[in-house]
């Protein structure tokens, strides 16, 4: 190939790449688009059912003024699925990762209402790629 053939070759691939979508399911699907706290990513009925789970599960070594405030809010920025990955992995202390992936989202809704983030019209997805597209905001930070 000759250099001018050569840089047209890698003209048109560089192109390509950067006319394709960098996360197809964004492109295929409008309500991947990243949402935050504020948005109202869970339910009212997702809380109550966190608070039942976090009630049996986390009280042992969390009270509920544990959940609120400063520990969640050093998540600012954040995705819920690092939060929900942090969870997973280490609690219950006594047992991590022995809870469903229903009830541990359940228990970040929880925590979200605590917090006073608004509920939604739909409950909070345990998807990984859900959880990622949903940033940790409060509302007086920009």
């Amino acid at each position: 190939m000759s250099g001018r053939a050569t840089r047209g070759f890698l003209l048109a691939l560089v192109g390509v790449v950067f006319a394709a979508p960098i996360d197809p399911l964004r492109a295929q699907d409008p309500e991947a688009e990243a949402r935050s706290t504020l948005d109202g990513v869970y339910t009212a009925e997702q809380a109550e059912r966190g608070r039942q789970s976090y009630m049996k599960a986390c009280t042992e070594c969390h009270a509920l003024a544990w959940a609120v405030g400063d520990v969640v809010r050093s998540w600012e920025g954040a995705s819920l699925y690092g939060f929900f990955d942090v969870m997973t992995r280490t609690m219950p202390e006594s047992n991590p990762g022995s809870l469903r992936r229903r009830e541990y989202v359940d228990i970040i809704a929880y925590m979200l209402q605590v917090n006073g983030m608004p509920p939604g019209e739909q409950a909070l997805s345990t998807g990984s790629s859900r959880l990622r597209q949903i940033i940790f905001r409060w509302s007086d930070t920009p």
